[in-house]
């Protein structure tokens, strides 16, 4: 039996095909005006040779933020128990270190003041080293008052509090791998401070009469750091301590 005339597309006034279901809230309102051509979006080959629409395609993978963000999450809660961790590990244990090495910490949490407040004056080593620290408060400072041991390293770091000096009995300080562009001056008030590395910053100065005045002072690492030519002309006699440079550019004997 053959179709019925005019069921071919474009011929007569037969019965039209159906209109696919995604397409119905397309059709006009009104008799007479035809539906436009349908024009699919441009699509592209991806990486691994696909073709792939504009919303799959690298590098717009902020179509999909639910599996990053939820990783993102998990690394956060990680981080957030490691750092608790240890420092109920601390308090309980009342040991005279704190380790907060590579926890992801973008400023020191204001809770563990709170939740040591008990052993801080027999904390003597501290380490934030390898998080995302920008700067180091006062508090943290007056605070942890009986440190001997800091590190700072691995950081995003480019000043120090002025109130360094409170440190009486600060030895040792690892800058190294951060920030900064000068020496941090309020290290020359650390009276007993005998051990500095900077290695690893954008230092070309430093200020060397304050240098010669740190009687305790008997190591600073500026390795990797463009240091001016008169930090080169250092010798010995001036500053009675060991100057690290680069081995590329040793320091001058007198």
């Amino acid at each position: 039996m053959s179709p019925p005339r005019g069921a071919g597309a474009g011929q007569g006034r037969g019965t039209e095909p159906p209109v696919p279901a995604f397409r119905r809230s397309f059709l006009p309102t009104r008799p007479g005006i035809q539906l436009p051509p349908r024009r699919d979006p441009p699509r592209s080959r991806g990486q691994s040779g696909w073709l792939l629409p504009p919303a799959l395609d690298p590098p717009a993978r902020s179509a999909f933020p639910a599996e990053p963000a939820a990783r993102m999450h998990k690394r956060m809660g990680e981080a957030v128990a490691r750092v608790a961790r240890k420092v109920n590990d601390t308090v309980e244990n009342k040991t005279d270190s704190l380790d907060l090495a590579s926890c992801k910490l973008m400023t020191f949490p204001v809770g563990i003041y709170k939740a040591m407040r008990s052993v801080t004056e027999g904390i003597q080593r501290i380490s934030l080293a390898n998080n995302e620290l920008k700067s180091i408060t006062s508090r943290f400072i007056t605070t942890f008052s009986q440190l001997r041991e800091l590190n700072l390293a691995g950081n995003s770091l480019h000043r120090l509090p002025e109130e360094m000096g409170s440190l009486l009995h600060l030895r040792s300080i690892d800058l190294s791998r951060n920030r900064f562009r000068r020496f941090p001056e309020p290290l020359a008030s650390a009276p007993a401070l005998e051990t500095i590395d900077l290695e690893q910053n954008q230092i070309a100065e430093v200020p060397t009469d304050k240098l010669a005045s740190m009687a305790s002072l008997r190591s600073l690492n500026l390795r990797a750091n463009p240091v001016s030519p008169e930090v080169r002309l250092l010798v010995r006699p001036l500053v009675p301590f060991d100057l690290l440079l680069s081995p590329e550019e040793p320091i001058p004997r007198a």
